[in-house]
């Protein structure tokens, strides 16, 4: 099985992928884009590690 290289994905890319998308976003708002998507990532991680989630899947009676 092949590695995929891993990309970074910039503020720039951001900007690019929603226009192909037909969105319009400017670098700032792309910056606050990619601030907000690592923040939910980093709580979703950090809730899988604590055991948290498993709480929403199966909540207790």
């Amino acid at each position: 099985m092949e590695r995929e290289e891993v990309t970074k994905l910039t503020p720039e890319k951001v900007v690019k992928i929603l226009k192909e998308k037909g969105t319009i976003v400017n670098y700032e708002e792309a910056k606050t884009i990619l601030s907000f998507i690592k923040t939910i990532a980093n709580i979703s991680v950090n809730q899988y590690l604590s055991g948290r989630d498993l709480d929403l899947i199966n909540p207790k009676q």
